[in-house]
């Protein structure tokens, strides 16, 4: 495989054209629906317990949910690389966010799981191009600052992780849950109108090119990152492990998990997840911050998932709320998290700016196709042999990523920028 980045990789320029007040609204508006796209799942983690007795489906189900929504919508991230060049991306972001708002909403006429599985379908479909897109944009706005960038936009997504299940139990304390969806469906429709808006700087390149030669040079833009050894292995460390990505593992089964050790109601798990939620906003942040200045991203991502695994294993093993249950929590949150933050900006470095589309399409696509079966493997686990050795799996799923992390070669990118 090619682990070489290409000229352009190291010589980047910034695109005089996009002034410092359109790169921080285009920072500002795509964050923010990359905060309500997570607060659309979030809040779930609270609402779907009550739902399970009201419309009547198990632990299992409520996986095949998870799985069957995030399937889809993650296995489109994957064709928006084609894309480039032939539709602005701001409005493929608009549509989808459009989709996930009014989507949303229409959740307040579900009565049965049918119902319910197709809605959560839809959204996932509307939220697809969220990471590919929305990295891909602020990755051109920002080439001098692109770690920030992407991880500002990162730690907005886990803000939406952070809040939703706080908001929704507070929400759920004097209205029912149909209500509860229009009130978070609406935001994401708003925000969704206003990426119509929101201007695209494409490269010359792609404005003039006709539509055979864009297809071909998209084509082989993917073709390009197949072929590099570093960006196809930094994905597949997003791939391999089981939880962190901000939905999936964490967003179903945490709470069930508080309510059957602890003894808890939804509410009270809803706030323990946003504890941890907490911590998944901040670690990334302070994570990214220290890795831009010492270098060597390899070695810390090896580290956090290390770090992640003790407290995977070690949260299974407290009998009641401690104090240690709660540093246990938030150190979970805090490295769990941090492995999609340090993934994307690697791939960022990798990546030269003709295949930034690509790059991170084959990167979400690869990274996130494997939550929906890791979640469907922990549900069943958890189904039939219980919480704890459900997260011993997940566990042993960390360090596999530090194994595929030795066949990263970030010197090579380091000579290039020389």
């Amino acid at each position: 495989m090619n682990d070489e980045p290409t000229a352009a990789a190291a010589l980047a320029v910034e695109p005089a054209e996009i002034t410092d007040r359109q790169k921080r609204l285009a920072l500002s508006v795509i964050s923010t629906c990359h905060t309500l796209n997570h607060l659309q799942y979030s809040i779930t983690s609270v609402i779907f317990p009550v739902m399970m007795r009201d419309i009547g489906f198990g632990l299992l189900q409520l996986g095949f949910i998870s799985a069957l929504s995030g399937f889809v919508g993650q296995g489109l991230q994957v064709i928006y690389g084609f894309f480039s060049g032939m539709f602005k991306r701001t409005t493929i972001l608009g549509a989808g966010n459009v989709i996930v708002g009014l989507t949303g909403m229409s959740q307040f006429f579900v009565r049965s799981y049918p119902q319910l599985l197709v809605a959560r379908v839809a959204i996932d479909a509307g939220s697809s191009p969220q990471h590919p897109l929305g990295s891909s944009i602020l990755s051109r706005f920002y080439p001098k600052a692109r770690g920030w960038a992407l991880t500002f936009h990162h730690s907005a997504g886990n803000l939406g992780s952070f809040i939703g299940p706080g908001f929704a139990s507070l929400a759920l304390l004097y209205l029912d849950w149909h209500t509860v969806f229009v009130i978070f469906g609406l935001p994401s429709l708003v925000m969704g109108l206003t990426l119509f808006m929101l201007p695209d700087h494409s490269t010359g390149a792609e404005e003039s090119a006709g539509g055979k030669k864009k297809m071909k040079a998209n084509l082989n833009a993917y073709l390009q990152c197949l072929r590099n050894r570093n960006i196809l292995f930094t994905s597949l460390v997003l791939m391999v492990g089981a939880a962190g990505r901000g939905t999936g593992v964490n967003m179903a089964y945490l709470v069930p998990y508080f309510m059957d050790r602890f003894g808890v109601t939804a509410p009270a798990g809803g706030f323990l997840l946003t504890v941890m939620q907490g911590a998944g906003l901040v670690g990334p942040l302070a994570i990214a911050w220290f890795s831009d200045r010492i270098g060597k991203r390899v070695l810390i991502t090896q580290a956090t998932l290390l770090i992640s695994a003790i407290m995977t294993v070690w949260l299974v093993q407290h009998p009641g709320l401690t104090w240690l249950f709660y540093v246990n929590l938030i150190l979970y949150g805090a490295f769990v998290q941090a492995r999609g933050a340090l993934t994307q900006t690697m791939v960022g470095d990798f990546a030269s700016p003709e295949l930034t589309d690509a790059a991170f399409s084959i990167y979400y696509f690869v990274g996130f196709i494997s939550g929906p079966l890791w979640t469907l493997i922990i549900g069943y686990v958890m189904e039939h042999h219980g919480f704890t050795p459900a997260f011993y799996i997940a566990a042993g799923t960390y360090i596999a990523g530090m194994l595929l992390l030795l066949f990263v070669r970030e010197d090579t990118v380091r000579s290039a920028q020389k």
